[in-house]
């Protein structure tokens, strides 16, 4: 199910204020560039309480941001392309956008492991049911190498669009899964990954299924974008990934 797709990336930073905007009067430091608005607010033409209702927006909403005010948690925010006005940054939650408009295609050749060819396809966003919580959702086929022989196989993966635990830390999750691989309860075997979003960085949270775990030391990561984000989370599925499960993977694809 295709909930909504966003207009543009979303990469934190600064937009360019104009002298006659609404803007003008405030300086603005970094903030998330797209925002869910968690209930109806009112949008006003300075970051105070006081300061004159220029708007109002709904529940649900998705906002394009240029920047809090310094200082404080009022968002500045526009609307249909121009400069709209502030809302009070507790009826926001950052979001990311993990559409992507081509294929990103690559190789992984971490050392002693196989070498894989791969692409990561956008397939769909999928609403989370109970929850405010989006996903983008991808199919990555992999042609890998492992002593002289050719095995394919597709992982799935996902991002989630809101932040995955405290709303107020843009901290995305970022899945890597293999599906049929034999373990406990059913359980799908996922490499998590967590994409900070304000340090432009992914770290390594862990492997389910710990006898499928390889031994490599995995270092976080210095990322600028979510596509990057993407790819370095398959790489660091990828170093996880131990001898048990490429013996697993081989087995299947006889």
């Amino acid at each position: 199910m295709i909930l909504f797709v966003l207009m543009a990336p979303m990469v934190s930073g600064l937009g360019t204020v104009h002298a006659q905007s609404v803007f003008s009067k405030s300086k603005l430091s970094r903030s998330a560039a797209k925002y869910l608005v968690l209930k109806d607010i009112n949008v006003r033409n300075g970051p105070t309480t006081k300061s004159k209702r220029v708007g109002r927006l709904r529940r649900g909403a998705v906002v394009a941001a240029m920047g809090k005010a310094k200082g404080t948690e009022w968002v500045a925010v526009q609307k249909d392309g121009k400069d709209f006005g502030f809302i009070y940054g507790p009826a926001l939650v950052p979001m990311i956008d993990g559409t992507l408009t081509s294929p990103l295609k690559g190789m992984l050749n971490s050392p002693s492991l196989p070498v894989c060819r791969y692409s990561i396809n956008f397939e769909e966003k999928i609403k989370v049911v109970g929850d405010n919580q989006v996903t983008s959702d991808y199919l990555v086929p992999m042609d890998c190498k492992i002593t002289n022989k050719a095995i394919k196989f597709i992982a799935t993966m996902f991002i989630t669009e809101l932040p995955y635990l405290e709303q107020k830390k843009e901290i995305y999750q970022i899945n890597v899964d293999l599906l049929g691989i034999p373990l406990e309860e059913d359980e799908v075997l996922s490499a998590i990954i967590l994409y900070h979003a304000k340090k432009d960085q992914i770290s390594f949270d862990g492997l389910s299924g710990k006898s499928m775990r390889g031994s490599a030391k995995i270092s976080d990561q210095k990322v600028k974008s979510v596509p990057q984000a993407l790819r370095g989370a398959l790489v660091m599925a990828h170093s996880a990934w131990g001898k048990k499960l490429w013996a697993e993977l081989v087995k299947q694809s006889k």
